[in-house]
């Protein structure tokens, strides 16, 4: 056999011997190994990230028009900083000699507004709350008791241009609610996220730093913008990668000076719950390869560049491993079972971290008892040793076995509850018969056929608990309860005597005949 095909074989084998431990289903993990698991599992699947997901951004939705206009139109009336915009319409209402007037009012790219027979209000940089105060005060002084109402029936667009890192330099629409993360959307993944600039339509320039905008919140750094303004996106600069045992994994464009202490810190949130601070590598690619270097937390020397990848290696927890088996519920009748007096036992392996008790197990593993769980007689196996735990109890929080910490190799029992009554003694039938809850001793008669002919009566039984221990009459019949009719002894007695007395009579007859015998011979 070739090298090639003993090693396949030997993969196969493996394999095939491995198959019985790959029944998810008979794997139980406690919530701390779950968890655990899924920390890492999470932590392991950070890849680098678009524009938008560095700075925690979706895509939108496509919207109908008219449902957009409308949900403008919302948004506007309840925001208190809502500037007047070219384009917006409003509505004002007031009456004039007991007459109403309706008038509507369109803002166009004068820096005033004119109102007829009233007068033209200056709108350069005022809210529509400034405006529609302004306007309705002035009615008010020319015509008291005129109940002026200025609303807004529309808002306006004016569009804006983004140039630099972006797919392509273009003039966007947008409305005065918009701000300048939402035209994050246009940028490369080449752009800045932390230098961006904004050209007035009066040629003012400002920066501004859409990480702190949105993952920090400074809403200094995402200003609303303005009709022409020019928005230009800058080339990025240096951008590392953080993933593995921290609090928020992601692709983070950091500032110069930053430092290993200040990503993870910072950006990263610091170490997640199991990270170990003493394992933490950089992968960095430079002359044509790969390099990777083990870096403490606080070395401030190690300088971070473009393109490194920071991964926070996670502890080393031991997971340990006890049996559950006897009567749980299998969703794969083919794995791990037995069967035993015709019912199927089930074995699970249920996967701890140190510190995980019996409860912990046991609050996992409840979705698996059954109705013939016997769950007052477990028992738990220990170093060759057995003990009796009750799992009801424990559940119940009644059993201070709940607090025993999970040992690697224990080994926890369920035996079987047979749904069963059994009726001996003095009845037509005795046998086993279905247990139903609540039932007394005349249900169960009756199933058996009633009492027979030597049976003392109904009230004359006695009671036996699965082990055969006799316990109180008045107890409630259990499942694997035994009841025993108790028998009349008066026939058998009756017969024995009329026995007895026939005996004697012979006896006595014999003994007669011989002293008639002695004494005719005499």
């Amino acid at each position: 056999m070739t090298r090639k095909l003993k090693l396949a074989a030997m993969v196969l084998g493996f394999l095939i011997a491995a198959m019985p431990l790959m029944a998810d289903n008979q794997v139980v993990s406690s919530q701390r190994v779950t968890s655990l698991e899924e920390e890492n599992a999470a932590s392991q699947t950070s890849l680098w990230q678009s524009y938008e997901e560095q700075l925690g951004l979706t895509m939108p939705d496509q919207i109908d028009l008219d449902y957009l206009q409308e949900m403008r139109l919302m948004e506007a009336r309840g925001d208190i900083n809502y500037m007047v915009t070219v384009g917006d319409i409003y509505q004002l209402a007031y009456t004039y000699n007991n007459q109403p007037v309706t008038l509507s009012l369109e803002v166009t790219h004068s820096p005033s507004v004119p109102v007829p027979s009233i007068g033209s209000f200056d709108r350069t940089g005022r809210t529509f709350t400034e405006f529609k105060n302004e306007v309705e005060a002035a009615i008010l002084a020319r015509y008291p008791y005129s109940n002026p109402n200025l609303t807004m029936i529309a808002t306006g667009a004016f569009p804006v241009h983004v140039s630099g890192y972006v797919d392509s330099s273009q003039t966007v629409s947008a409305w005065a609610l918009d701000s300048l993360s939402d035209m994050a959307y246009y940028a490369s993944d080449n752009a800045s996220t932390r230098d961006v600039t904004v050209i007035s339509a009066d040629g003012f320039e400002s920066h501004y730093d859409l990480y702190k905008a949105k993952r920090e919140g400074d809403l200094s750094q995402d200003p609303f913008l303005r009709p022409g303004d020019r928005i230009i996106f800058n080339q990025k600069e240096t951008t590392v990668l953080v993933n593995g045992a921290v609090m928020r994994s992601g692709t983070y464009q950091i500032l110069d000076g930053e430092t290993l202490a200040d990503v993870i810190s910072g950006y990263a949130l610091g170490l997640s719950r199991q990270a170990d601070a003493g394992r933490i590598s950089v992968t960095r690619y430079e002359n044509g390869t790969y390099s990777e270097y083990n870096v403490a937390l606080d070395d401030s020397s190690f300088a971070l560049r473009d393109g490194d990848s920071i991964r926070v290696y996670s502890l080393d927890y031991p997971v340990g491993s006890v049996t559950l088996e006897g009567a749980l519920q299998s969703s794969d009748s083919s794995a791990g079972t037995n069967s035993i007096a015709g019912q199927v036992s089930t074995q699970y392996f249920f996967r701890f971290l140190a510190g995980d008790t019996v409860e912990d197990m046991l609050v996992q593993m409840s979705p698996y008892f059954t109705a013939s769980s016997d769950l007052d007689g477990c028992y738990l196996t220990r170093g060759g040793k057995s003990y009796p735990v009750s799992f009801r109890d424990v559940l119940y929080g009644n059993d201070p076995a709940g607090d025993m910490v999970l040992q690697n190799g224990d080994r926890f029992t369920i035996p079987f509850s047979n749904q069963i009554v059994t009726v001996n003694g003095a009845v037509n039938s005795p046998g086993t018969y279905a247990f139903v809850p609540g039932k007394d001793v005349t249900y169960y008669v009756n199933l058996a056929g009633g009492l027979s002919s030597e049976a003392k009566g109904l009230e004359k039984y006695k009671l036996y608990n699965s082990y055969g221990e006799r316990i109180d009459d008045s107890s409630p019949i259990t499942a694997e309860t035994t009841i025993e009719m108790e028998r009349s002894t008066f026939e058998r007695d009756l017969g024995i005597a009329i026995s007895v007395i026939g005996v004697v009579s012979t006896v006595t007859t014999i003994i007669l005949n011989i002293i008639d015998i002695a004494a005719s011979g005499n």
